[in-house]
């Protein structure tokens, strides 16, 4: 899907992006999701978003992105809600990629 818009996470939280004619994956497992991550970088999709749970198995993928135009990863609560892992996660990719933590609540 060069240049599109992927959703990875859960079968019932990409019911609604499936909806809309995203592209959406449903891993089965940690490895299967770094897989399909990578499958999605390497054909040029441009925006993935990703559930907070499954986040936590792709963080060191994300890392590898943070750098890099495309893909720009969006992280959203799963069906099941937050818990805040997400805002954390993407506080963190900022701080590598700026150096500065620009959510610090200092700065607003």
């Amino acid at each position: 899907m060069q240049g599109g818009i992927a959703f990875m996470g859960d079968a019932d939280s990409v019911l609604g992006f499936r909806a809309l004619g995203v592209e959406t994956v449903v891993p089965e497992n940690g490895a299967r999701a770094r897989e399909e991550f990578d499958r999605l970088v390497a054909n040029g999709t441009s925006v993935i978003i990703v559930t907070e749970d499954l986040m936590r198995e792709l963080k060191e993928k994300v890392e590898e992105t943070v750098h890099s135009a495309i893909p720009s990863v969006v992280v959203l609560p799963g069906v099941r809600g937050t818990r805040g892992g997400g805002e954390q996660t993407i506080r963190e990719l900022i701080i590598k990629a700026v150096g500065v933590d620009l959510m610090s609540e200092e700065r607003k």
